[in-house]
Order: structure tokens, then C-alpha cells, then sequence
């Protein structure tokens, strides 16, 4: 299994630093990651947000890439629905060009009522839009020349020059509801789910479907990005410290109308909440009846950048010896 983390533009409340510290910052920390053994880092995209959240991610990975030499990139996620879908696939192309295929994409639906209401998108037609900007994106990096004709976009005689380095390219979708874990199945992209709660019956649910369409699971990569708390002493000092970074990721949610399935999102469900934490020991744990025999082959742990040291010395290793080892196949 391979092991990541999250990265990117994020500013605590009452961060008062200039934000071309706080991107420097980021790639710094995108630098540290590469040398403690990381294998990728990801950042997610968010607009109009007073602490930012990569409003620009594939422009920062491109940054990323130029700062760091193995580690891969990627987006987690990129909101597809805000996006043209050939612009999309000229800015990737380009960035797994100049990381030499270092890049994966990996895209989502959207969350934030706010961001559709101003980018003109209607929240409704998110999954639709999604699946159709991957589909436009992917016959760019296959095809010489075509036609797409489909519901939301209409694009005559696209001739796309740049290509990735990657054939194929790794394309994701992140999401958590059955009926769209299957339809990822059937379009044949690789699956992203965050947390762990719900990761068993998604995964369930997209093998079934793969193989449903002749194709063998073991072929496809399935990747659980989650919190992860580490602490040598857990006590209530540490406690307190994780309830308080919890508590600023629920006011950014607070403060924001969210949509998921048409319906107000419940903020204290939200993954993100519900990290596992503990001693390395404590961690290990929890931890070793998910992913040990598990299909897992990418991880990504969001930690706190003070404890990245613990959790490369006594938690990576042995997570690294779970889940199986990522596969890239041909779609068909």
C-alpha cells in the first residue's frame, strides 16, 4: 500500500502571514514530504474561502513538481463540475509533462453550495457533468481527433497536441454513494473514499460492479484519504489540540451551505471529524483490522506537519506492509 498526505494552501484562523508565505509554505511541506518517504501528496480545491484551499490546484502541483523529483502529485479532488473539460485536460497533460508522469487526477462532484451558486453550475446536474468532463478529458489523452456531442458540453474537431507522459493516464472519482461508485466501475476509473467508515461497502460495492462488466477488481486501485492523529503521549493536552483543529474545519463548513445528494450535509458526519488518533500503538490498532488484508492501495493520512516525524518513524512502516500494491491497467 502506498502512503500519502495532504497538502496545499490551508490558513488557520487568526493567520495573519502574507499568501505568498503561506504557498511557499506549501511547498515546502511538499519538499518534506518527499525526503521523510512519502509516495504522494494531494491537494483538494475550494474558492472564495477567506483561509483558501487551493482555489488554483493543478498550477500548484505544477509548483510542487518543480520543487520535488519522485514523489508523486495529485488533486483530491479537483471539482469537475467548475471546469472545461478541455481545459482540464490541457492543464494536466501539462503538469504530468513537466512532474515527468508524476500526476493524478482525481475528481469530484463539489460540496459547496456557495461555489456553484457563483461559478453558474446547478448542484443538481454536479455528478453529470463530472462524469462527462472525464470522458472528454480521457478520449483527449487517447484519441487524435473527435467530436463530442454530449448533454452539458459540445466541443466539433478537438485535436489535443498535448499528451501525458502516463498511457494510460490514472483517473479517479471520489465518492461514496452506491449509485455513483457503480457508475465509476462501469466508466472504469479507479475509486477515492474519504474516511474509513464506509470505505468496506464501497469497495464491496465497486468490485461487484467491475466485475459485473468482465474486469478483474485487482486491476483497479482504491484509495480511503482520512485523518490521522498521532501523538507519543495521548493525553488531554493532546486531545484538546485535535478537538481544536476539528473544530476550525467544522466553522469552514458552518459558515458554508453544503450540498450532498440534494440535501443539507450533516457537518459532525463529515469524515474529516472522525479521525482515528492515539499513540503510534494506539493507531497501529485501530488501524490493522481495516487495512491489513484489505484492497487498499493508497492511503492518504492528513496529519498535523508537528507529528510527521512520529508517523513516518512508528506508524508508516507497518502501514506500508498492509493493503496491496497499486495496479494500472488499460480501460476497457
Amino acid at each position: 500500500m502506498k502512503i500519502g498526505t495532504g497538502g496545499g494552501v490551508i490558513r488557520a484562523f487568526g493567520d495573519s502571514r502574507p499568501l505568498v508565505e503561506l504557498y511557499r509554505g506549501a511547498a515546502r511541506r511538499a519538499i518534506e514530504a518527499e525526503q521523510c518517504g512519502f509516495d504522494f501528496i494531494n491537494v483538494g480545491e475550494h474558492h472564495f474561502a477567506p483561509n483558501q484551499w487551493n482555489p488554483a490546484s493543478l498550477p500548484l502541483l505544477a509548483y510542487f513538481a518543480a520543487q520535488t523529483s519522485s514523489i508523486r502529485i495529485g488533486t483530491n479532488v479537483l471539482v469537475a463540475p467548475y471546469h472545461n473539460p478541455l481545459r482540464v485536460a490541457e492543464d494536466v497533460a501539462t503538469v504530468d509533462l513537466l512532474s515527468n508522469g508524476r500526476l493524478d487526477l482525481v475528481v469530484g462532484g463539489g460540496s459547496i453550495a456557495g461555489e456553484f451558486e457563483t461559478f453558474g453550475v446547478d448542484p443538481k446536474e454536479r455528478w453529470g457533468r463530472m462524469f462527462e468532463t472525464l470522458e472528454v478529458v480521457r478520449r483527449c489523452f487517447v484519441e487524435d481527433v473527435f467530436d463530442h456531442q454530449g448533454r452539458y458540453f459540445r466541443f466539433p474537431n478537438i485535436r489535443m497536441t498535448t499528451r501525458p507522459v502516463q498511457q494510460p493516464f490514472p483517473l479517479w472519482v471520489a465518492t461514496t454513494g452506491p449509485k455513483t461508485v457503480k457508475r465509476v466501475a462501469r466508466e472504469g476509473y479507479h475509486l477515492q473514499v474519504p474516511g474509513f467508515g464506509s470505505a468496506s461497502n464501497c469497495w464491496n460495492t465497486y468490485a461487484d460492479a467491475l466485475r459485473e462488466r468482465g474486469r478483474e477488481p485487482n486491476n483497479f486501485n482504491f484509495h480511503i484519504m482520512a485523518s490521522i492523529v498521532v501523538a507519543e503521549r495521548w493525553d488531554d493536552r493532546a486531545a484538546a489540540e485535535m478537538n481544536a483543529g476539528i473544530k476550525a474545519f467544522r466553522r469552514f463548513y458552518e459558515e458554508r451551505a453544503t450540498v450532498f445528494e440534494g440535501t443539507a450535509h450533516q457537518i459532525d458526519d463529515h469524515p474529516s471529524f472522525q479521525p482515528v488518533a492515539g499513540t503510534p500503538e494506539q493507531v497501529l490498532r485501530h488501524l490493522e483490522p481495516i487495512l491489513k488484508n484489505s484492497s487498499v492501495t493508497h492511503l492518504q493520512a492528513n496529519i498535523d506537519h508537528r507529528t510527521v516525524s512520529l508517523f513516518v518513524k512508528e506508524v508508516m512502516p507497518m502501514l506500508r506492509k498492509w493493503g496491496r500494491e497499486p495496479a494500472t491497467q488499460p480501460r476497457s
